[in-house]
């Protein structure tokens, strides 16, 4: 996604992270005979029981910062926001009144 500008990206990214308080783990970047590389980006996320995804621009998921969400809070350098992740329903409670 990056093109030419992907090394100051990657910096960007990783400063970002660590500015925020992340541990950061990995820059992902899929084969390029990927056909879902949002996708694949996220299975590896999932696996690392990561908190958050850092990109440099909602470019990178395609303008799709709910699908991130579902399962993962977003950053974005540029513009630096913050796209938290989707809550689950709450666990019902039972038990006698």
């Amino acid at each position: 996604m990056s093109g030419l500008q992907a090394p100051r990206h990657a910096i960007a990214v990783q400063r970002h992270a660590r500015a925020l308080g992340y541990h950061y783990v990995y820059t992902i970047r899929p084969p390029q005979d990927i056909d879902d590389a949002i996708g694949y980006a996220l299975g590896i996320a999932a696996g690392l029981d990561v908190a958050a995804i850092v990109v440099y621009g909602l470019d990178q998921v395609d303008d799709q910062p709910a699908r991130v969400c579902e399962d993962f809070d977003l950053e974005t350098v540029c513009p630096a926001t913050t796209w938290a992740r989707v809550a689950g329903p709450a666990p019902v409670e039972t038990g006698a009144a």
